[in-house]
């Protein structure tokens, strides 16, 4: 019961599949590909336009309403990317149109016909958005689905009639769920991707793409981004002299005791090797304050370790900062963080840079 409660219950991924897509440039792609398959799904409603009768009835109507519907449709795709409630709206107006077709044509045939191509919206839904959704477009295929049967059960036998009805249920409900575990298992896959395995802290992959997220979800301008880098202050001896496994319980103890430190919605990661970054975007200036603490908390570990710490805070003047601005700032921070480690180790060193 738990199970399908957190089934049922699960987020909307299509603002996060969005920003997964952006990041890697494959948003172009499938737009592409999303508009390929929008003029395809347009050609069975024409072409009973273009050969059928002439008289205007109401299957001719709804055909017409999805002909155009999937034209702007198509141009949408090709022209830019929809947002979550665009896409929504789309994907409503789709299925109710389909449905509107499927149950006005005076050929059962084609009423089936209909009932299946509402796989293809199915599995759109069950990749970007909600199983609420899905539980709706799903709703629509079994009344095609019990329509057509009823009716091919008329003219074309029990046997055609039962055939057309698990064919169009069994294409909703297998692709229905096959995408949907896609879709899942791609957000499972891209969240550990842009983890350390050891620490469970971001990688710098994801901690780039964290801030990008921050930066452009939220009101920013006026505020300030501050940046730590941190590093071990000789962190060959441990491993050197204790062992690599020795090495790997000092890491996993300080990234615990960043979290612990760090603000409310901080960015953290590991950067590689001993060193780690801690990015927070807040109206307050008080980065100096917080390297300081870390420090001595570093030196208190029962690990005997120090950390040498590179301070760097920018005010954001431009909404539209972007990764340049981010690796800037890293780069302050890191030679900052050199210059406490020439100066002995187990210091900050802060300073000021500019963003926008």
């Amino acid at each position: 019961m738990s199970r399908l409660r957190t089934w049922w219950t699960q987020p909307d991924p299509f603002d996060w599949i969005t920003n997964f897509l952006r990041q890697r440039r494959l948003l172009r792609s499938a737009q592409l590909i999303m508009g390929v398959v929008t003029t395809s799904s347009a050609l069975v409603p024409l072409s009973v336009l273009v050969t059928g009768q002439r008289t205007i009835n109401e299957s001719l109507l709804w055909g017409a309403v999805t002909a155009v519907f999937t034209a702007g449709v198509t141009a949408l795709w090709l022209t830019r990317w929809p947002t979550r409630r665009q896409s929504e709206i789309v994907s409503i107006a789709g299925a109710l149109s389909t449905a509107g077709w499927s149950l006005t044509q005076p050929n059962p045939t084609l009423t089936a016909l209909g009932g299946a191509g509402m796989a293809v919206i199915a599995g759109y839904i069950a990749f970007f958005h909600t199983t609420k959704l899905l539980l709706f477009n799903f709703v629509l295929a079994l009344a095609i689905a019990v329509a057509a049967t009823l009716r091919l059960g008329r003219d074309a036998g029990l046997v055609t009639a039962l055939g057309a009805f698990w064919l169009i249920w069994f294409l909703n409900v297998s692709v229905s769920i096959g995408v949907w575990a896609m879709s899942r298992a791609l957000v499972r896959y891209a969240a550990r991707s842009d983890e350390d395995p050891l620490t469970g802290l971001l990688n710098r992959r994801g901690f780039i793409d964290t801030l990008e997220r921050q930066l452009a979800t939220t009101q920013v301008t006026g505020n300030h981004l501050s940046l730590l880098m941190i590093d071990l202050d000789d962190f060959k001896r441990i491993n050197d002299t204790d062992g690599h496994a020795a090495g790997d319980t000092v890491l996993i103890a300080v990234s615990d005791l960043l979290r612990s430190h760090a603000p409310p919605g901080a960015a953290i990661c590991r950067a590689g090797g001993e060193e780690f970054l801690i990015a927070d975007i807040s109206s307050r200036n008080d980065v100096w304050k917080l390297a300081g603490d870390l420090c001595a908390a570093i030196a208190a570990l029962p690990q005997r370790i120090t950390a040498s710490i590179g301070a760097a805070t920018a005010e954001i003047t431009d909404a539209d900062a972007s990764t340049r601005h981010i690796e800037h700032l890293i780069a302050v921070a890191d030679a900052a963080m050199y210059a406490a480690k020439r100066d002995g180790g187990n210091r900050p060193r802060h300073t000021y840079a500019t963003i926008g």
